[in-house]
């Protein structure tokens, strides 16, 4: 009995010991996240201090050197903005202006430089200007905000410390994070700016939208039942949501005996199959790379796409996806891409993306001005020129541009390099691994 009894004393000091040990541990994790959160922010605001100060200094530098050193500036400022955000656990936050602004910022920098080796620099003043208004805004407000609450604030909650040791939570702003909340008064007072809204790459790169003659329901269930991979049973297919806005869709939820449900985005213009996507967990790999990519290409032969190449490949969770490029006339048309997601377990398809390559369909000049030995003659004299085909690719201002698309070694190192086949102008460098199809 005294055995028993000691037994369980020491087991009660053990779970004591081990209660307090978890107590003050967990008091550490909490100060260091906590500390992280606090460092982050404070450096947020410094940047931003000084990204208006660089904007400021802009509006009235007048030489080539004094611009280089500012627009410099703004890009390192922006990119540490960026990666102070990054660093806030802002999960439930909409802060789109914020950060489209600081997008913006950096654009403007980039046509900055990119525009004083033109014959006639771009004039940015305005865009400037209206910039550093809206910098200007943000920086006083976020000033004030942080010299009212930086005292009394705190960005972890002590019931989820277990959580936000781990990864960062949504936080919900309120009294108890004044930062946060002040983070949501500024998003909100941009609105007082009407140029404050900044269209996304992916809005640019959308090109013109998919057209063609309206279908109805019926027509787009059967469209994405014929579009789907044989099964054993078939596919039956309903309309789950309707959408409006500038391009209407239809989203089609098909089903089939022992398989997981797919979503089918249709195009209520035309009836373009947008994007398919199967869930289903792939949970083991046995397919090589070209075994998968050999699948995606057989799925699009088989439904009636033109000839594509295959330009890059993306491994992640078992799942292998495929972006194939047009080749029009021998000509490889990166805008224009599909996209075929292929499960390593049994090279099922299991995700299609189609938007951009409805949305680039269109007739192209594609006779170049230059030969492939006058735009080779761009090139740096030590490159090693590999092989060269004609590419059409986007520019900096997302305009298709027909280019000689040239793979070269130069010393360890190797490079696609696009040339402009009309003035032979480097239009992109991209490094890639030898032998990779990235383009």
């Amino acid at each position: 009995m005294k055995f028993k009894t000691f037994g369980t004393l020491l087991l009660v000091l053990g779970l004591v010991i081990f209660g307090v040990s978890q107590y003050y541990l967990n008091q550490t994790y909490r100060r260091q996240l906590e500390a992280s959160y606090q460092r982050a922010f404070r450096e947020l605001s410094v940047h931003i201090d000084s990204l208006e100060a660089e904007l400021s200094k802009l509006q009235v530098a007048n030489s080539v050197q004094q611009q280089f050193d500012s627009t410099a500036n703004l890009l390192r400022l922006v990119y540490a903005s960026q990666a102070n955000l990054g660093q806030l656990p802002l999960n439930s936050l909409n802060l789109t202006r914020i950060e489209n602004l600081l997008a913006k910022v950096q654009s403007a920098a980039v046509k900055l430089v990119q525009g004083s080796f033109q014959a006639e620099p771009p004039h940015l003043e305005e865009e400037f200007a209206a910039l550093y208004q809206q910098v200007q805004f943000v920086n006083g407000e976020l000033q004030t905000q942080l010299a009212l609450g930086e005292r009394r604030t705190s960005w972890v909650d002590w019931r989820r410390y277990v959580q936000t040791s781990i990864s960062r939570v949504a936080v919900e702003p309120d009294e108890r994070y004044p930062l946060m909340q002040a983070l949501v008064m500024i998003e909100d007072g941009m609105d007082r700016f009407t140029d404050s809204d900044f269209a996304s790459e992916l809005e640019r790169l959308r090109g013109p939208l998919p057209l063609g003659e309206p279908i109805t329901e019926k027509e787009a269930v059967a469209r994405a039942e014929a579009f789907m991979p044989q099964s054993d049973s078939p596919w039956k297919g309903s309309v789950t949501n309707r959408s409006e806005g500038e391009l209407p869709t239809y989203t089609i939820t098909l089903a089939a005996e022992a398989q997981s449900a797919v979503l089918i985005e249709v195009a209520k213009q035309g009836g373009h199959i947008l994007w398919m996507s199967n869930p289903r967990i792939v949970g083991t790999s046995q397919l090589s790379h070209k075994d998968m990519a050999t699948a995606a290409a057989a799925f699009l032969k088989q439904r009636g796409f033109p000839q594509v190449e295959l330009v890059d490949t993306d491994l992640r969770l078992n799942r292998l996806m495929c972006s194939f490029a047009v080749v029009e006339a021998g000509v490889l048309i990166y805008p224009q891409q599909l996209k075929v997601q292929v499960a390593a377990d049994n090279g099922g398809i299991v995700g299609f993306q189609g938007a951009a390559y409805h949305s680039f369909s269109r007739a192209r000049e594609l006779t170049p001005a230059l030969t492939a030995e006058e735009a080779q003659a761009f090139l740096k004299p030590t490159a090693e020129v590999l092989d060269q085909r004609l590419a059409v690719i986007l520019d900096s201002d997302f305009n298709e541009v027909l280019t000689y698309q040239f793979r070269v070694n130069h010393g360890s190192d190797q490079f696609l390099i696009y040339i402009n086949a009309a003035d032979g102008s480097e239009e992109k460098i991209i490094r890639v691994e030898p032998g990779d199809v990235s383009g």
